[in-house]
């Protein structure tokens, strides 16, 4: 492939602001800056217990037992899923029970 020296200035230009960019493979992931926001904010997360369940697969059915043996050991609960499967009141429940539309 022939190419111009305009077309070729053009890449290295790109090329130059790409490499300029912070690397992916130096970016330190952590929780400090949230954790700062969260302690100005009053540590809200603190306020209630809850349990986040995250991840690529599982996350409602997880969601689900733990629902259901918290229930079955007297707490309330409340469960927030998304997406939904057939019906959009799904993703809400009370004490393992869907909320009404």
């Amino acid at each position: 492939m022939n190419t111009s020296a305009d077309d070729q200035a053009r890449i290295d230009a790109i090329e130059k602001a790409l490499n300029a960019r912070w690397p992916e493979n130096q970016i330190a992931p952590t929780l400090e800056r949230i954790a700062a926001l969260l302690d100005i904010l009053g540590s809200p997360q603190l306020t209630y217990p809850t349990i986040h369940v995250g991840g690529t697969n599982g996350k409602t059915t997880t969601s689900r037992v733990i629902d259901s043996l918290l229930f079955e050991m007297g707490l309330r609960t409340g469960r927030f899923t998304s997406p939904h499967l057939e019906h959009f009141t799904e993703r809400i429940a009370i004490n393992t029970h869907p909320i009404d539309a």
